[in-house]
């Protein structure tokens, strides 16, 4: 549509929509910026993004691990699954984090096709000379879309994704289908989550991580030339960025699609994290394999400081801790497994990245107390303690070694200590009580066999 005889421009689109909806139906609007782009949801850039897999299908199991894994968990970890005391769905959650910049599975539409317009319009510099474009789908349509109920809404991702929330339906010969079967797309339209998906008549279609473009038949193209007059006409109509942008910004922002990582989805964050959360479950040989995908990936540090001004470098390099934390879990995965000898190698490893990481030189030490080399375990907690002085735990270790070496008079003083950081664990009353018995101290010993039955 180049040529219109009206002085509105809007209104020439408005007749070509007209034209395109002349049928029955509920329409739904999309507008992208850039014509030449198809319409796929946030989430699928963002996983080939991570991936740097452009192009390729995404298998389903991992777009539905995707909102699980890298959303909707972190996101309730950080408070964020609740509103006026009130739990939100999954989907509720996943709402509110597209509409403040979540790659989701949730591909937004509106109702209104002004505001569709106005985003197809919207002044954005990378497409200030791009064509712009407005998607129309019929969601009556059956065959390809299914409206989400309001029960629907209880269910988790996962069953939703997959088309699994409903068993089947009646037909009137008083036979039975499964009706979920002949839909890829669910239609859902959230009107009291947030102002901004009031404001914007939203509502979203999601099931597949692309829209195919059979579906995708019906569209307006908006030569670029003709954007600032569209947005001068809405703007008197009372369609700005103002009035649809009314908010959950900071999380959502951080998980936009063309934002790296910040939990580490797929790289060595990623499998540092999944490790992490596997030693807490108690499946220590899970851990270590997730351990092994990070320390796996380990680079030359020798070469990267050497090649500092490398962009690849300076990314190894920002990544020293995070192999460090792989060398230091993966070595308490092994002690809980027996494997005291490569637990030792991995906190060497840990502290040879880290020469600051105080844990690693408690854990170093600790496990050198326990395979019998007392001498070698203190000099590792005395470290710890010069770089942590603050750490109970570093000193009811280290109160352990002076007792088992005859000093007495110093465990106590660290066990003390321990208590005065953190007079909540029960482990350090216990052992300040073997020492006061020790001391003939019996009642000083039974006041802290007490304190231990007490917590």
């Amino acid at each position: 549509m180049s040529e219109k005889e009206s002085k509105s421009v809007i209104a020439g689109y408005l007749h070509e929509l007209k034209e395109l909806t002349s049928s029955e139906g509920n329409y739904a609007y999309r507008g992208q910026k850039n014509a030449e782009l198809g319409v796929e949801s946030g989430a699928s850039r963002r996983i080939k993004k991570i991936n740097s897999s452009e192009g390729d299908v995404i298998p389903k199991e991992d777009f539905i691990s995707y909102h699980e894994k890298e959303l909707l968990e972190p996101a309730r970890m950080d408070g964020l699954g609740v509103e006026e005391g009130r739990k939100l769905t999954d989907l509720e959650l996943l709402a509110k984090l597209q509409h403040h910049g979540a790659a989701t599975c949730l591909i937004d539409f509106t109702r209104n096709f002004l505001v569709a317009m106005w985003f197809a319009c919207r002044p954005k510099e990378e497409a200030k000379d791009k064509n712009g474009k407005i998607f129309i789908l019929n969601t009556s349509d059956e065959k390809n879309f299914l409206s989400l109920e309001e029960k629907d809404l209880e269910k988790k991702v996962r069953p939703i994704l997959k088309f699994q929330i409903r068993d089947e339906v009646a037909t009137p010969k008083e036979t039975t289908i499964f009706s979920i079967q002949k839909s890829s797309w669910w239609h859902w339209s959230p009107h009291d989550l947030e102002r901004r998906i009031i404001k914007q008549d939203s509502l979203f279609i999601f099931g597949q991580p692309e829209i195919e473009d059979a579906l995708l038949r019906k569209k307006i193209e908006i030569p670029h030339e003709d954007k600032d007059k569209i947005l001068k006409e809405l703007e008197i109509l009372g369609i700005t960025e103002g009035t649809l942008f009314k908010d959950l910004p900071g999380f959502a922002e951080l998980h936009g699609y063309s934002k790296p990582s910040p939990s580490g989805y797929g790289n060595e964050e990623y499998y540092l994290r999944k490790g992490n959360e596997a030693l807490q479950r108690g499946d220590r040989r899970g851990a270590i394999a997730d351990y092994d995908r990070v320390i796996e990936s380990e680079p030359d540090f020798a070469e990267a400081y050497k090649n500092r001004r490398s962009a690849k470098y300076d990314r190894a390099i920002e990544l020293k801790p995070i192999f460090a934390e792989a060398y230091n879990n993966r070595g308490i995965a092994r002690v809980d497994l027996g494997d005291r000898r490569g637990a030792i190698a991995d906190y060497d490893r840990a502290i040879e990245l880290e020469p600051d990481f105080a844990v690693a030189y408690n854990n170093r030490g600790k496990v050198k107390f326990e395979s019998g080399d007392p001498l070698s375990a203190m000099a590792d907690c005395n470290r710890a303690i010069e770089l942590e002085p603050e750490d109970a735990v570093f000193y009811n270790n280290r109160g352990n070694v002076k007792f088992i070496l005859g000093n007495n008079s110093g465990a106590m003083a660290d066990f003390d200590r321990a208590i005065e950081l953190k007079p909540d664990i029960t482990g350090i009353y216990f052992n300040r009580g073997i020492v006061k018995s020790k001391l003939d101290d019996d009642r000083g010993a039974i006041a802290d066999y007490n304190r231990v039955i007490e917590l």
